[in-house]
């Protein structure tokens, strides 16, 4: 029985928005198992993500790709969750490095799923069923010690407070757009090119928002979406307050909290917005709901283009069509996504 593992370990090293749904697998052990000492794993951003979470006890950071990579890395790792004496482990990471590292950690119980490469190196398994949401697949990792996930609270949380919110603006030096309507966050970027609206209609919607709701208008991201964010941004006729890169993530779910509205696509953006219960805009073009990755939210609505055979063509989305014609995302206008804002903004034409 889990009672008897007073030292646990979540482990998830993989990327912001896998983190933000593997907290309600971190709130179930600490409801259900109070009293235990609760520690997660995680890369730098996931620990700066999770920084402060009142479930956990100690977060530990693991820099696979700085200074924690190659085989040193791997041994530096081991040796520090070895002095960490851990009774048990959940890992939600399903990549052979992952198993690895945590056998030689020399945790006695180590519970994986069924599908990671190597499974073997875990004392128990549980099937990730591909039916279920993500974070009904997370929390099937309790189902060995009596928890049913169906019974568990599939919201994410995450700790950023309201002061933290209140004080974003200011934190990053910048003041809002002109303009007294809704706030609307725009992530138009992603990792994976096939989850990228068209910078023109990005740049249209932002335009349509800013006429009909006199909305205050910010463009986020990470470094990496610099070149779409730029295209978005220079055909826009609306001003528009450009952050992209100028963020950490803890200020992104923060600036997301203050938000009226997100837009976003198949993205970690969407996922903190459901955490905070921000009304949501999301697009879907390569990857689709029934993956599990899409909110379990009222206050979510998902735009895409229904009956494509070629859809998904993966479970993240390639970087590329794979057949060319990238119809999954070209085939969504900007009345469709307007629409679903409309929806999620009524009567919200000046911000109060």
């Amino acid at each position: 029985m889990l009672e008897t593992h007073n030292r646990i370990l979540i482990f998830n090293s993989a990327f912001p928005g896998d983190i933000v749904l593997t907290t309600p697998l971190v709130r179930a052990l600490y409801e259900r198992f109070p009293g235990a000492y609760l520690a997660f794993c995680s890369t730098p951003a996931g620990v700066r993500l999770l920084a402060g979470l009142s479930y956990l006890d100690r977060l530990i950071v693991y820099d696979k790709h700085g200074h924690d990579r190659g085989i040193t890395g791997l041994i530096k790792t081991v040796m520090q969750l070895r002095s960490e004496r851990f009774d048990i482990v959940f890992s939600v990471h399903r990549s052979m490095r992952t198993a690895l590292l945590l056998r030689l950690a020399g945790i006695p119980v180590r519970v994986g799923f069924a599908q990671s490469s190597g499974s073997f190196f875990y004392t128990l398994t549980v099937s990730r069923e591909p039916a279920l949401h993500e974070t009904e697949r997370n929390l099937s990792l309790l189902k060995p010690f009596g928890v049913d996930p169906a019974e568990v609270s599939k919201k994410p949380v995450l700790p950023v407070t309201g002061e933290e919110a209140d004080h974003v603006f200011g934190q990053l030096g910048v003041g809002l757009p002109r303009g007294g309507g809704p706030l609307v966050v725009v992530a138009p970027g992603s990792v994976w090119g096939t989850k990228r609206w068209l910078s023109v209609r990005f740049a249209r919607l932002i335009d349509l928002l800013t006429a009909d709701y006199q909305a205050q208008i910010i463009v986020v991201g990470s470094a990496l979406d610099r070149g779409q964010a730029d295209q978005v941004i220079a055909q826009c006729k609306s001003p528009v307050l450009d952050l992209v890169g100028m963020t950490d993530l803890r200020q992104l779910c923060a600036l997301i909290r203050k938000a009226d509205l997100l837009v976003t696509g198949d993205s970690a953006p969407m996922h903190i917005a459901w955490a905070f219960d921000i009304p949501t805009v999301a697009i879907f073009g390569a990857t689709t709901p029934k993956l599990g990755f899409a909110p379990l939210s009222q206050r979510c609505r998902v735009v895409e283009v229904e009956g494509l055979e070629c859809r998904p063509c993966s479970e993240h989305g390639p970087r590329s069509c794979p057949l060319g014609h990238f119809r999954c995302m070209r085939a969504i206008t900007v009345d469709m996504v307007m629409e679903a804002c409309r929806d999620m903004l009524p009567n919200r034409r000046s911000r109060t």
